[in-house]
């Protein structure tokens, strides 16, 4: 079997997951509405930085421990829930004036990375992959290395789509009533991604 029958069902699932609505999608909209495309970047690369390692860290044992301690997921089930209500109730309540907008600031490269730890989307999509992945490297232990080298290209097509659709939006934000439409819509929609976890 060839290297691009190994991976092609790695790069079509990582594509599928990471493409599709979930939080860091309606985050990086809400990012791209508030804060443009330049100041959305660390936020992006903090996303691509998180993925790898959660990627990485999966491949090297942590769908091992997860199997072994099935608590470990209800761990990480209530914490992402947690930060989800979290993050979406202060995208929902963030001050709609323009003033208040402008001091705003979006998240940064740490956080963005940090968050994928709590990411029910993200955990999903990585334990789906490590079985991929681990399929791929066994018939060639050298395709560790090229997954890694394809992730941040292939998370990046992924998610750019979304701060590009926050970016367009924001034309048509243009009173502060609309802007509340806009935050408590993408706020809600980031909180109710924790009831995802539990279905």
């Amino acid at each position: 079997m060839g290297t691009i029958e190994l991976l092609s069902p790695f790069v079509l699932v990582a594509y599928t997951m990471w493409a599709t609505p979930g939080p860091n999608n309606m985050m990086l909209v809400y990012s791209g509405a508030n804060f443009g495309f330049r100041r959305t970047v660390p936020h992006i690369l903090g996303i691509i930085f998180g993925t790898c390692l959660l990627n990485s860290l999966a491949v090297l044992g942590l769908k091992p421990l997860i199997d072994q301690w099935p608590q470990l997921m209800l761990v990480l089930k209530i914490s992402g829930s947690v930060w989800l209500v979290i993050i979406g109730w202060k995208m929902a309540n963030a001050s709609n004036t323009q003033a208040d907008r402008e001091q705003a600031k979006p998240m940064r490269f740490i956080p963005a990375a940090l968050f994928q730890f709590a990411n029910p989307k993200a955990i999903t999509a990585t334990l789906a992959l490590v079985s991929l992945i681990l399929v791929a490297i066994e018939t060639d232990a050298s395709l560790m290395w090229l997954i890694i080298v394809i992730i941040p290209p292939l998370s990046l097509c992924s998610i750019m789509p979304w701060v590009l659709a926050g970016k367009a939006i924001r034309r048509f934000l243009s009173t502060d009533l609309r802007w509340k439409i806009f935050t408590r819509g993408t706020g809600l929609l980031t909180a109710s991604c924790a009831l995802f976890l539990w279905i």
